[in-house]
C-alpha cells in the first residue's frame, strides 16, 4: 500500500454568487461577493477517515467490510486528506477564516478581505481579493507572516471562477521560499453540490531541482447516479513500478457500502 505515499496534495477552491446590474453600474453594486461554503474547497473524505463526522454509519461499515479492501481505499484517500491540513494548513485555514470577516470594496467590481490568522507557531496576515474581469471572477490570496520565521507577503494561490459560479479552477503555490505552482484544483458545480473536483499535482521540480516524477498525479471526486452515488479516481505515480497506476473507488454516501478497482494492487480487473 505504498502507491500514494508521496502524492501529497491539497485541496482548495472558491465559488461565488454574482448579482445582476445594468450596463451603466458596477456588476455587484453595494453587495460584496459571496464566498461559497468551505466544503467546496475539498472532496468529501469523511467516509474514509477514523474520526468521520458520519459516525455510526462508518463504524458499522468498518465492522462488516473486508479489512484489507477497506484499508486499501482508506490509504488512497487518507494521505491526500492529511496533507490538506499539514503541508497546506496555512492557506487552507486562511481561506476558512475569510468567512468570519466582512470585505471592503476597493474598486467598481473588486472586493478585498483582510484579516489575521493565528496558529502554526506564528501570526499570519491574509489578504484575499476577488474581481470581475469580463465574464470570470479572478481570485488572489496573499499571505505574510510576522515574528519568528517571518516572510513578506506573497501570492499563495490564485484562481478563476465563472461569473455564474458554475465552474472554476485554483492554482496553489508551494510556499514563501518556493513560489512556483504545486497544485491545481478544477471544479464543476451541479445545483447546490460540487459535481466534480480534481486535485492535480503540477509541480515540475522537487526541492532539490530534480524532475518531480509525481507530476500529473491526480485525485478526482465526483457524484454519479445509481446505488454507488459518489466516486474517487486516483491516478498516481508508483515509485516501485516506476509508472502511473489507477484506482477507482465507488460508494454510497448514505449507507457507506462500496467497492474498489485497483488492478496493480489486486492483480485483476475485478471490483
Amino acid at each position: 500500500m505504498k502507491y500514494l505515499k508521496k502524492s501529497s496534495l491539497l485541496a482548495m477552491l472558491f465559488l461565488l454568487v454574482a448579482a445582476c446590474s445594468s450596463d451603466d453600474e458596477p456588476i455587484f453594486q453595494d453587495d460584496a461577493l459571496e464566498l461559497p461554503p468551505f466544503e467546496t474547497m475539498m472532496a468529501d473524505f469523511d467516509a474514509f477517515t477514523d474520526n468521520a463526522g458520519s459516525g455510526k454509519a462508518v463504524v458499522s461499515y468498518l465492522d462488516k467490510a473486508p479489512k484489507s479492501n477497506w484499508n486499501t481505499a482508506r490509504v488512497v484517500i487518507g494521505v491526500w486528506n492529511v496533507t490538506l491540513f499539514t503541508t497546506l494548513a496555512v492557506p487552507v485555514t486562511s481561506f476558512r477564516t475569510a468567512f468570519l470577516h466582512e470585505p471592503v470594496r476597493i474598486g467598481d467590481d473588486m472586493w478585498q478581505w483582510t484579516y489575521t490568522v493565528e496558529g502554526f507557531g506564528g501570526e499570519y496576515t491574509a489578504r484575499l481579493t476577488g474581481e470581475l474581469v469580463n465574464e470570470v471572477i479572478v481570485w488572489e490570496m496573499y499571505v505574510s507572516r510576522s515574528g519568528i520565521e517571518a516572510f513578506d507577503e506573497f501570492l499563495w494561490f490564485m484562481g478563476e471562477s465563472a461569473r455564474d459560479g458554475s465552474s472554476g479552477h485554483w492554482i496553489l503555490n508551494q510556499g514563501p521560499d518556493r513560489q512556483h505552482a504545486m497544485l491545481r484544483i478544477d471544479w464543476v458545480r451541479e445545483m447546490e453540490e460540487i459535481g466534480t473536483i480534481r486535485y492535480t499535482w503540477v509541480r515540475e521540480f522537487t526541492d532539490d531541482q530534480s524532475d518531480d516524477l509525481y507530476r500529473n498525479s491526480y485525485l478526482e471526486y465526483g457524484l454519479i447516479e445509481g446505488d454507488y452515488d459518489a466516486y474517487f479516481d486516483a491516478h498516481v505515480y508508483e515509485a516501485d513500478l516506476q509508472d502511473f497506476v489507477d484506482v477507482r473507488i465507488e460508494w454510497n454516501r448514505d449507507l457507506y457500502f462500496g467497492r474498489i478497482l485497483a488492478p496493480h494492487f489486486y492483480e485483476d480487473m475485478d471490483w
